[in-house]
């Protein structure tokens, strides 16, 4: 093969230029989430969250995945407050929030704001049973009924049974699908 001037001139030109096109997006993008990311540890853990208009302290990530006010929340529930919103380890974080139904959003995100994992956590007594269709008094929310899919498996160390007046706790993805259910004494 034979390679000319030309050729390799106007091949390191083009490549040049791809390559200086690509740097110059990436340091346009960088530097406007530094300059908008408000500071995390200045929300007061008993502050409300009520209004969800804020941006959330994570939301400059660039893979897209970030923490949404309203991301895996039912329809018509609301954020009550910030219970915790800490660094767990090497940047990563842990935020937890209090939701109007009694449940508590646990998310936690990377050093980049990409969320890690993202579910809601409930804990209540139960009030009655039908099957695995369970009426239940939300911890600091009202009732709730649950549909205990035929795949999950009940923690039951005490076997204690889908019974009255037993302590629940279920766990629910971003989708509302429940993940796991655990029954306590």
């Amino acid at each position: 093969m034979i390679i000319k001037k030309g050729n390799i001139l106007q091949v390191s030109l083009l490549l040049l230029l791809c390559i200086s096109m690509l740097l110059s997006g990436c340091s346009k993008a960088q530097p406007e989430p530094e300059g908008t990311t408000p500071p995390v540890e200045t929300q007061a853990p008993t502050e409300s969250n009520t209004n969800n208009t804020t941006e959330p302290p994570n939301s400059n990530s660039p893979s897209g995945s970030t923490v949404s006010d309203t991301e895996g929340i039912p329809a018509g529930v609301t954020i009550k407050k910030v219970i915790k919103d800490v660094e767990v380890k090497n940047n990563y974080r842990k935020k937890v929030e209090l939701l109007s139904d009694g449940g508590k959003r646990i998310t936690m995100t990377d050093p980049n704001g990409g969320v890690i994992m993202k579910h809601i956590e409930y804990e209540g007594v139960i009030l009655s049973v039908n099957g695995k269709k369970v009426d239940v008094q939300v911890e600091q929310g009202g009732q709730q009924t649950i549909n205990i899919p035929s795949e999950i498996v009940i923690e039951d160390d005490e076997n204690l049974g889908l019974v009255k007046g037993v302590e629940i706790e279920w766990d629910v993805d971003t989708e509302g699908k429940i993940q796991s259910v655990e029954l306590e004494d």
